[in-house]
């Protein structure tokens, strides 16, 4: 442990704030006209929540006074200070200790002081020294002519100071502010530095804003050698009613461009407001000056290698009957791909509960009404009108669950085309009724595995889903695209998000789940499989895109092993069985030996992603080397092309009361305006290395875990699937 507590005299206990009598015990008294008293030989005096102990003290009740010396302890409930020579005025309630050696009770800080003045309110420390580090250990300390350190504020103010790292001077500050707790507080916070092929050096320096209780301001001044000098921001604010955050981000020339390119930005509100327990509003805005904004100076608020921002504004009502929300909402897409449709507005509405139209039947609706557009379309402006009504019969026991459902689903669409040539038409209509049953069985029993009793479930189900063919060429994509058909997505009623297209369906889909559980209830196995079986073939539309095809029998896998406390492995496969081809798969081997302890090893496979093959093959993980000495490491490389596509390693040390974190990375650059075919072979890989430095208790440490080690590159780290209970 960093910090272990000293042992506190038991009379400490026995005292209370709110009793305003001294108390004195000793060996000896001398008493002068009864105003005086000289007490000698293991004098202890309580006061209030304070206790002193020393082997000679004078006390003046006239003067509400008291002094000791020949070696004196002395307690409060902030502070323990061992010290030469003490005074006290018990009316002001303070305190004053020379040559005096001190602790805090209640956070990190420790130090020296040749006089120590103390009060309820603060501390103040003459000719003194202050750090964070354990007893015996001065890797940092704060040598000042005065301290001033106010407790309940959890700030501390040092006049002409210097910083010593080993007893060597490194920074000399005339004035300095500086935390002793979680308390916020205006001020300058830890710098950042990093070196990178595309920025060359680059340097942060943020100041924080403690503007008020439920607001702040971080402004983060940002040095980079060959791109220039940018200011970053970000504004936080929480109500009873609202709460959000706002980022911008400024660079006025980028030196690694024409004069012409102009300024870059960033900009991102986020917002959330409960108007009433029923009405709520958001907002998701991000926009950015232009495209390789994100891949070329990157950003605290989206990854690199993002393609797409959001903007999104949504007003929902949650109501006893009716549910409705409305919404605006786009993508800017990045780099020279098609543009997506923007939704403005879309109004949903729908049934908050089903009504029950007869004993066991029950009866629910939804509507919407949505306008696209999108300029640079074929199809500039659309207005769709969505209606489904339905009914469901639903028989649910503990062991059985029957669910017969069947709806109307009626589109209509008016579309402004600019090119009359395709198979699109101005207005378009589609009726599709949809019957669909479902029905799972939830069996268990107890298992005994090698002495230890646990629980095994099996949970098999058949779905039924009957859907008539429409031809749907004639309707334009707007929110559409192909959903994933993993374990749980086979028994999707539509295979595609949105509603532009309803897939044909007459097919029975066939799956079953099992599960062990061990004497505490901690799941420690789950497999799952599924097939969807074809009872008429599908018909195929030769106009469609290849990624909206729904012509497979796919067969899903799903599997979670957690075989050892320490070990995770998981595992999903999607198999078409007519092509006898994999179409996705996913695996993923844990160890977490420690929160300090961690590898993984990984590989995912998709058949096509944007007409793509995908398979990368990555590790990572970080293990303690000594004491206080972290190494961290990842890679991973793309298959398919045999490249490299991102590496990083690290090492990290850590005490008690400073770190220092060291990181190279090298990874690929994300070009937008490479086409997608040749994207991972023309891409160029970038080099940098990060330094990262805090002195602990002395700013925010905030950001040395270790997950946060493992998320710095392009794919970050996440934790094993934890199985639920």
């Amino acid at each position: 442990m960093c910090y272990l507590p000293s042992p506190l005299p038991v009379a400490l206990d026995g005292l209370d704030a709110d009793d305003p009598s001294v108390r004195i015990t000793s060996d000896q008294v001398n008493l002068t006209d009864n105003q005086q008293a000289a007490f000698s030989g293991n004098v202890q005096i309580g006061y209030r929540d304070t206790l002193l102990l020393a082997p000679r003290a004078n006390f003046s009740s006239a003067k509400q006074s008291m002094d000791a010396d020949g070696g004196i302890d002395y307690f409060n409930d902030a502070l323990q200070v061992s010290a030469s020579r003490f005074s006290a005025d018990l009316q002001q309630n303070s305190a004053n200790l020379n040559d005096a050696s001190y602790q805090f009770r209640q956070q990190a800080g420790r130090g020296y002081a040749a006089e120590l003045t103390a009060s309820k309110q603060q501390v103040v420390l003459s000719n003194a020294l202050f750090t964070t580090c354990p007893t015996a250990d001065n890797s940092w300390a704060l040598h000042a002519s005065e301290i001033n350190i106010e407790a309940d504020e959890g700030w501390g103010e040092a006049r002409h100071a210097v910083f010593k790292i080993k007893d060597i001077p490194v920074l000399y500050l005339p004035y300095l502010t500086f935390p002793v707790n979680e308390q916020r507080r205006s001020g300058l916070l830890l710098p950042k530095f990093g070196s990178s092929q595309k920025l060359g050096i680059d340097i942060e320096q943020p100041y924080y804003f403690n503007l008020a209780e439920n607001y702040d301001l971080t402004l983060t001044p940002r040095y980079m050698s060959k791109r220039g000098s940018q200011l970053k921001s970000e504004f936080r604010y929480l109500t009873e009613q609202h709460q959000g955050n706002f980022q911008l981000e400024y660079l006025h020339s980028d030196n690694d461009k024409a004069d012409n390119f102009g300024s870059r930005y960033l900009s991102h509100l986020s917002h959330l407001t409960d108007f009433t327990s029923e009405v709520r509003a958001s907002i998701d805005f991000t926009d950015i000056s232009d495209d390789a904004y994100l891949s070329e100076l990157g950003s605290d608020y989206s990854n690199q290698s993002d393609t797409q921002l959001l903007r999104e504004a949504t007003v929902s009502y949650f109501g006893e009957q009716v549910n409705s929300h409305l919404r605006v909402q786009g993508f800017e897409i990045l780099g020279n791909y098609d543009k997506a449709y923007s939704a403005l507005p879309e109004i949903s509405v729908a049934s908050a509960k089903p009504l029950a139209l007869l004993p066991g039947v029950n009866f629910a609706w939804q509507a919407q009404y949505a306008h696209f557009r999108n300029d640079s379309a074929n199809v500039t402006d659309a207005d769709r009108i969505h209606l489904e009504p339905g009914i469901e019969i639903p028989f649910i026991t503990p062991a059985l669950e029957l669910t017969a459902q069947a709806s109307l689903l009626y589109t209509y669409y008016q579309q402004s085309l600019s090119d009359n040539s395709g198979a699109l038409t101005s207005t378009a209509s589609r009726t599709v009724p949809k019957v669909r049953l479902h029905s799972k069985l939830n069996l268990e029993r107890e298992y005994d595995w090698f002495g230890e009793s646990g629980l095994q479930t099996f949970e098999p189900q058949v779905q039924y889903l009957y859907i008539p063919y429409r031809d749907q060429t004639a309707i334009g994509l707007y929110d559409t695209t192909r959903l994933q058909d993993d374990y749980y997505g086979l028994f999707r009623i539509n295979r595609y998000s949105g509603l532009d297209r309803i897939n044909e369906a007459n097919q029975l889909t066939v799956g079953w789940t099992t599960r062990f559980y061990d004497n505490v209830d901690n799941e420690l196995f789950r497999f799952s499989l599924g097939q969807i079986f074809f009872l008429a073939d599908p018909t195929i539309q030769q106009d469609e895109p290849d990624d909206l095809s729904s012509a497979e029998s796919m067969l899903a896998a799903e599997l979670i092993w957690h075989w050892y406390r320490k070990w995770y492995f998981s595992s999903a496969l999607q198999y078409d069985i007519d092509s006898e081809q994999v179409i996705k798969s996913n695996a993923s081997l844990d160890y977490r030996a420690s929160d300090k302890s961690i590898f993984q090893l990984n590989h995912r496979y998709s058949r096509a992603v944007s007409g793509l093959q995908i398979q990368q093959l990555g590790m990572l993980g970080t293990v303690p080397v000594a004491d206080n000495w972290q190494l961290v490491g990842a890679y991973y490389r793309d298959v398919t092309n045999h490249r490299m596509i991102d590496a990083s390693f690290g090492v990290q040390y850590q005490s008690c009361c400073w770190a220092v974190r060291l990181v190279a990375k090298r990874q690929l650059l994300t070009d937008l305006e490479l086409p997608i075919g040749d994207f991972t072979l023309a891409s160029q890989l970038d080099t940098s290395i990060g330094l990262q430095f805090v002195l602990k208790g002395f700013g925010d440490s905030a950001g040395f875990g270790v997950s946060d080690m493992l998320s710095n590159g392009i794919f970050t780290y996440r934790r094993p699937y934890l199985l639920t209970n």
